[in-house]
């Protein structure tokens, strides 16, 4: 109840103090203070990932000013001596609109990546566009090696994907999912949700596909831990992965000592706004996460 309350109201909340509250989770507006941030987690042993905000498009020039800022993304990257790692949502480059116009701009962005020796994650969204995401990776694969993609373990098809694509040595990036989904296509249960992610992990791990662990339920980190010991996989063969800010440092920091491989998602740019309301209005839940963390760094 208080997480919705917060929700219904966010329009009345000043949007500096939204910004306030953003600045924990976002690296800042523009290109050059997400490459500084990066360089400041890579100093501290992370690897990173960067995502420029923006999802959802509703016209074919917004999904192609998207591409132009991703090309500009690819470029400027591979002059900077951070990580060579960039994630992409499609519904910001028209997949929500067009097929066609989607795969040709995220074919653009990886043509030139892969010119620059960049991987791309193609990220996953809500369930209209999950068969066509893996659609777009599948094709773009078979020609750009560098890439990869996200499923999502509160789905019930993850584990057919999972399958299909780890039996094709894909690279996946593994999370809980955040969307809100019907209970005919989703887990609702957190405790099955944690089962169908281990679950999921195994797979990969057991078909030595190239997995990247996004959680950040210290359960999950003990469980896949456990997994990676148990099934003697090598650390080239696996990473895991958070988002910018959320107060695990003290648990990242300890699987980085380890020798473990952790990767920081790095999202910038000026939807910075439209980014937060959204996840919040998508998911209450977060609200008091966010909240209760502002103040929190363990």
């Amino acid at each position: 109840m208080f997480n919705k309350l917060v929700v219904a109201l966010m329009p009345l909340v000043p949007r500096a103090i939204v910004k306030m509250i953003s600045n924990r989770y976002i690296a800042g507006e523009d290109t050059a203070s997400a490459i500084k941030t990066c360089q400041e987690l890579q100093a501290q042993g992370f690897l990173t990932t960067m995502d420029i905000l923006g999802e959802s498009v509703t016209n074919e020039l917004q999904a192609n000013a998207g591409r132009e800022e991703y090309l500009k993304l690819v470029s400027d990257v591979s002059k900077s001596d951070i990580e060579k790692n960039i994630s992409l949502k499609p519904t910001a480059l028209g997949l929500g609109i067009s097929d066609k116009l989607a795969f040709d701009n995220i074919s653009a962005i990886i043509s030139k990546a892969h010119e620059k020796g960049i991987f791309i994650r193609i990220d996953m969204e809500d369930s209209p566009h999950t068969s066509k995401t893996i659609q777009i990776y599948k094709r773009l694969r078979a020609e750009f090696p560098r890439i990869g993609t996200v499923i999502q373990a509160y789905m019930h098809r993850s584990m057919d994907d999972v399958e299909a694509i780890a039996t094709e040595g894909g690279n996946l990036r593994i999370c809980k999912g955040i969307y809100k989904e019907s209970a005919k296509i989703a887990f609702q249960d957190s405790q099955e949700i944690r089962q169908n992610f281990v679950s999921l992990i195994q797979e990969m791990l057991s078909r030595k596909a190239y997995i990247g662990i996004a959680t950040h339920d210290l359960y999950l980190f003990d469980a896949s831990l456990k997994l990676i010991s148990d099934m003697n996989i090598s650390p080239e063969m696996y990473e895991f992965q958070a988002l910018l800010g959320v107060p695990i440092d003290k648990r990242l920091r300890e699987l980085v000592d380890a020798g473990h491989r952790v990767r920081i998602y790095v999202p910038f740019g000026s939807q910075w706004y439209a980014y937060s309301s959204r996840r919040l209005q998508e998911n209450p839940d977060i609200a008091g996460y966010v909240l209760k963390n502002l103040f929190i760094r363990n």
